[in-house]
Protein backbone atom coordinates (compact mmCIF):
# COMPACT_ATOMS: atom_id res chain seq x y z
CA UNK A 1 0.00 0.00 0.00
CA UNK A 2 1.86 3.02 -1.06
CA UNK A 3 1.73 6.35 1.71
CA UNK A 4 0.38 9.77 0.64
CA UNK A 5 2.30 12.17 0.03
CA UNK A 6 3.08 14.47 3.04
CA UNK A 7 2.52 18.11 2.54
CA UNK A 8 5.22 21.21 3.27
CA UNK A 9 6.11 21.34 6.65
CA UNK A 10 4.26 24.18 8.38
CA UNK A 11 6.65 25.54 11.04
CA UNK A 12 10.27 27.11 10.01
CA UNK A 13 13.29 24.91 10.62
CA UNK A 14 15.77 25.76 13.41
CA UNK A 15 18.18 26.82 10.67
CA UNK A 16 15.62 29.13 9.05
CA UNK A 17 14.55 30.54 12.17
CA UNK A 18 18.52 31.03 13.32
CA UNK A 19 18.64 32.63 10.16
CA UNK A 20 15.83 35.52 10.25
CA UNK A 21 17.43 36.06 13.91
CA UNK A 22 21.20 37.09 12.67
CA UNK A 23 19.45 39.24 9.66
CA UNK A 24 17.13 40.80 12.32
CA UNK A 25 19.95 41.83 14.34
CA UNK A 26 22.35 42.70 11.72
CA UNK A 27 19.22 45.40 10.53
CA UNK A 28 18.90 46.38 13.94
CA UNK A 29 22.77 47.05 14.20
CA UNK A 30 22.44 49.03 11.26
CA UNK A 31 19.91 51.22 12.80
CA UNK A 32 17.06 50.17 11.54
CA UNK A 33 14.55 51.50 14.06
CA UNK A 34 11.89 48.96 13.82
CA UNK A 35 14.02 46.15 13.61
CA UNK A 36 15.28 47.75 17.08
CA UNK A 37 12.07 47.35 18.37
CA UNK A 38 11.41 43.98 17.25
CA UNK A 39 14.59 42.86 19.71
CA UNK A 40 13.63 44.58 22.34
CA UNK A 41 9.80 43.70 22.09
CA UNK A 42 10.81 39.90 21.58
CA UNK A 43 13.04 40.06 24.60
CA UNK A 44 10.58 41.57 27.06
CA UNK A 45 7.84 39.05 25.76
CA UNK A 46 5.60 41.60 24.87
CA UNK A 47 3.76 42.09 21.71
CA UNK A 48 4.25 45.10 19.40
CA UNK A 49 0.71 46.66 19.32
CA UNK A 50 -2.65 45.34 21.67
CA UNK A 51 -5.58 44.11 20.07
CA UNK A 52 -7.59 47.30 21.29
CA UNK A 53 -4.91 49.16 18.54
CA UNK A 54 -5.74 46.80 15.99
CA UNK A 55 -9.62 47.55 15.93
Amino acid sequence: MNKPQRGRQCRPTRRELDAAWVRLRAAADQGDIQATALLVALAENKPLFSALEAR
